[in-house]
């Protein structure tokens, strides 16, 4: 879970600095205002002219032949998958220049991602309303979370320039991926060596005295390839009023340094060998709260330093002609300390064992099934648990229209006992009028991490939270797959959801949580040189009891713009409106929404050197994501990058 839902400590925190309500501006003044400015600018970039020489620089928007890994755990084509789905190509992450992954996945349909402040800080996900939930995040087939405390990878540290691809399968997941899948998976894939050796450099410098680098080299050479990449991201910072003495006013230190290794191996033409190790170093200083509040004490030192390692060596077998197997051994390291008035470790570790298998049984029916088995170590607890389980996920392509799926997964784990999970999904396809619908329909669990379960704060009742979720979506090409619309409704119900409670201090099961919803996007082709995509989601959450969920904003909109005025030059624009929402449970006023605008171009000196400039903020918009830390007004970067 995010690190603001995985402890009390964190609703503290937040609770600290919150402002009076005077200090607001309306949400209801300014909304109008924000659609408005929004609306107006990009109307202007989507009008710019196209230049004819650069014809066939743009594709078509709607390519149902693309390959999903991630909705089955096997290469099936997208117009097989009942699941709803979105991929963010390598070329979507470096056309926006944001230099992690969290400011690229805010304009997916169905997510709201939020860090209180600055990149490094307190981080948090709502997927399709489901506030407490966030999915299980891969790398490479690796599950990056912190073992101890359950808490997912933070985004805002995740850098971008090392992927080539993410796939991200909303709904519940748990039938393929096991605990903590309710609502989704997002899949990461890093670069590899599948290439000409190549290196890469890249330096940039911009607001805030950000200092950022990146170098990386992949290649194959006969049997072998490989692909090394580092990243070294600094910055100072501050989220709170500066105004309250000089130990707010000074700018908070972030360091980030990440270095990766990928390796593949052919010993023969059916059996691969690979490798793949990453590690984070991340150091964030952030400040005091508010004068009068528990955390407020200037003398206390405040800072949190995580070091994170993943890694997993497998091989790849073909059998026979019709099966293929899988074999992989991953290790998890987290140490993390937060240190705010006294010090609050987080550490451990997992080892897991996967076997996965593919057979393709006839033309008409493909099965994927394996098991794994893992052991999960909190070393700030000194507790450990196992999880035993095997699942088998059925592919039935009927026809060439229409494909059914149904899975389903059995868990074992020693702390919270048997779980039993199931999904099943349709795609159906009209060819003829560029028509699909689809839709799913699953049961899920999130498991109570080692904290909620071991530490001061858990109660011996606790139990895995259950959970069931559908979606039914329809698309729609036209224009010669120049235009593409796609809408989805969603529900999800969660029993047994663990909240924490004031009263008696303590973890514990609430009965109730539902969410539903509805995503809708809209691509298409502006002109020869450019494309444009407008996307909405609605979501609706509340609590057994009838009050409406904490941060689950009503709406989100988002619009982005990719033009390519010449050859050797791009231009993105993309805006993010959120509507305004609770910001905690016991909130009696909603903190205001948002519109954030930002700009970003390229320009190529020459096929090796490229330069770049990202404006953030460009209207300068006061805002915040958390409420009551300040995020980055008007803030300009720029850089260059080199390939040899």
């Amino acid at each position: 879970m995010g690190a603001e839902e995985a402890c009390p400590l964190a609703s503290f925190v937040h609770l600290r600095t919150r402002k009076s309500h005077s200090q607001m501006t309306s949400f209801h003044q300014q909304f109008g205002k924000r659609i408005s400015l929004s609306a107006c600018f990009s109307l202007l970039c989507l009008t710019l002219p196209a230049r004819s020489q650069v014809s066939d620089q743009v594709t078509d928007v709607y390519d149902l032949d693309r390959i999903v890994v991630v909705a089955h755990r096997s290469e099936v084509p997208l117009h097989q998958v009942g699941s709803s789905v979105d991929i963010l190509e390598a070329t979507d992450l470096q056309k926006s220049d944001q230099p992690f992954l969290l400011d690229s996945l805010r304009f997916v349909p169905g997510f709201y991602l939020r860090n209180n402040g600055s990149p490094g800080g307190v981080f948090g996900i709502t997927t399709r309303g489901l506030n407490t939930n966030p999915p299980t995040v891969l790398i490479d087939g690796i599950e990056v979370d912190n073992p101890a405390d359950g808490q997912i990878i933070n985004f805002g540290s995740l850098f971008g320039n090392n992927v080539s691809r993410v796939e991200i399968l909303k709904g519940p997941q748990s039938s393929l991926y096991g605990a903590n899948a309710l609502s989704g998976v997002i899949s990461i894939h890093t670069k590899d060596g599948h290439s000409d050796p190549e290196s890469n450099v890249g330096f940039s410098y911009g607001a805030h005295d950000t200092i950022a680098g990146n170098l990386s080299t992949q290649g194959a050479q006969g049997k072998l390839s490989w692909a090394l990449n580092a990243n070294y991201y600094e910055h100072a910072f501050s989220v709170q009023d500066k105004s309250f003495g000089p130990e707010w006013a000074d700018d908070d230190k972030y360091e980030n340094f990440q270095t990766s290794l990928k390796l593949g191996y052919e010993i023969s033409e059916t059996t691969s060998l690979n490798f793949l190790t990453y590690w984070f170093d991340t150091f964030s200083a952030f400040d005091p709260g508010l004068p009068d509040s528990l955390f407020g004490d200037p003398t206390f030192e405040n800072f949190t330093e995580t070091t994170q390692l993943f890694s997993r060596i497998g091989a790849d077998f073909e059998v026979n002609d019709s099966w293929d197997s899988t074999f992989g051994v991953a290790f998890t390291d987290v140490e993390s300390v937060t240190v705010a008035g006294g010090r609050f470790p987080s550490n451990g570790d997992r080892l897991r064992y996967d076997w996965k298998n593919e057979l393709e049984l006839n033309e008409h029916w493909k099965l994927v099934a394996g098991a794994e088995y893992e052991t999960e170590d909190n070393r700030t607890e000194e507790v450990t648990r196992d999880n035993t389980s095997i699942f088998a996920e059925n592919i039935l392509p009927i026809s060439d229209a229409f494909t059914w799926t149904l899975g389903g997964r059995y868990d074992d784990n020693s702390a919270y006992g048997e779980e039993t999970t199931w999904r099943s999904t349709f795609s159906y396809s009209i060819k003829d009028t560029g028509s699909r619908f689809r839709g799913s329909y699953g049961t899920s669990f999130q498991a109570p991490s080692f904290f909620q379960l071991f530490s001061a704060f858990s109660s011996e009742d606790l139990k895995p939270e259950s959970g069931e979720g559908w979606d039914f979506g329809f698309e729609q090409a036209l224009v010669d797959s120049k235009v593409y619309f796609t809408t989805t409704l969603f529900g999800n119900e969660v029993e047994d959801k663990i909240v924490f409670s004031f009263d008696s201090f303590t973890f514990a099961n609430e009965d109730l949580y539902e969410s539903k919803g509805l995503e809708t996007a809209l691509k298409f082709q502006v002109a020869q040189n450019a494309t444009a995509s407008i996307a909405h989601t609605y979501s609706d959450a509340n609590y057994l009891d009838g009050t409406e969920a904490e941060r689950v904003p009503r709406n989100i909109f988002s619009i982005n713009v990719d033009w390519q005025p010449s050859e050797k030059t791009n231009i993105t624009v993309n805006a993010l409106t959120v509507t305004s929402q609770y910001s905690l449970r016991s909130s009696t006023s909603k903190q205001e929404g948002y519109t954030v605008v930002n700009l970003a171009s390229q320009y190529d000196i020459n096929d090796r050197t490229q330069l770049w400039l990202r404006i953030d903020n460009l209207f300068d918009e006061e805002y915040e994501e958390v409420l009551s830390f300040q995020t980055s007004g008007f803030a300009v970067f720029g850089g260059a990058r080199f390939s040899f």
